[in-house]
């Protein structure tokens, strides 16, 4: 693992991401970078928390070029809370950076929440690489976060062409059928990427972007974990209401 977190903020400091960044750096031993484009740096070092772990970055330079130059293991942003309504049309510029670049690992800070003890870390069967697994394992390992494996098999996909071409109970069947082998080989990925004899996996069913946030908000999770490689990643990470990680793939 690199030996840097990065923090950015823009015009406003968020005292969540600040101290998710405390916890992650010392848990895993990192110096942590923080740069404000649009906040004065004496400012931003007046609101660090002590400890010697944070180090302002000075000078200009957008965010991209920042990322480019610190290289860092994890960058942090904030989440602010915006109405459903107003999400539609104006997303926040942090879920626009990690929206517009699959280089880099990010962690969006959901506004107001208290530390992140609870985690979900999604791996589906076609698309998540072995990389990944490693990484976002090791990462809440170290992290000492409490989590669990998920996926989520979409059903509709399939659903319509089998009812069909198959009897109903004969069409259950078989989804039922696949339903279970896909969770198999999510199994046998993760085992295989780890190293592992025995994984367990949280199996849900529906569309991912939906199923999903809903599912972390519904149970109390704190975090939820994804690739640069899932292609619905926006549309996630606006229905979510809780932290969200994304990893490169």
């Amino acid at each position: 693992m690199e030996k840097t977190l990065l923090v950015l903020f823009r015009d406003e400091i968020f005292p969540e991401v600040l101290s998710v960044a405390s916890d992650i750096a010392t848990k895993l031993q990192l110096g942590v970078k923080v740069f404000a484009s649009d906040i004065p740096p004496q400012e931003l070092e007046s609101k660090l928390p002590s400890g010697g772990r944070f180090e302002v970055i000075r000078g200009g330079g957008n965010f991209e070029e920042i990322l480019e130059k610190e290289n860092p293991f994890l960058t942090l942003l904030p989440r602010p809370k915006v109405s459903p309504i107003v999400h539609a049309f104006k997303k926040p510029w942090s879920e626009k950076l990690v929206e517009s670049t699959d280089r880099w690992n990010f962690l969006l800070v959901e506004q107001g929440m208290g530390k992140i003890k609870k985690a979900l870390l999604y791996v589906d069967r076609d698309k998540a690489s072995d990389t990944y697994i490693r990484t976002t394992y090791e990462f809440l390992q170290r992290w000492g976060v409490e989590f669990e494996f998920t996926t989520v098999f979409d059903e509709r996909s399939f659903e319509l062409l089998i009812k069909k071409e198959h009897p109903e109970q004969e069409a259950k069947e078989l989804l039922g059928k696949m339903f279970e082998d896909y969770i198999s080989a999510v199994r046998e990925k993760i085992k295989k990427a780890l190293g592992l004899k025995r994984v367990e996996i949280l199996p849900l069913k529906g569309e991912v972007r939906k199923t999903l946030p809903y599912f972390a908000k519904m149970h109390g999770y704190d975090l939820v974990v994804i690739s640069h490689a899932y292609e619905d990643k926006n549309e996630l990470i606006e229905n979510s209401e809780t932290s969200v990680a994304v990893f490169k793939n």
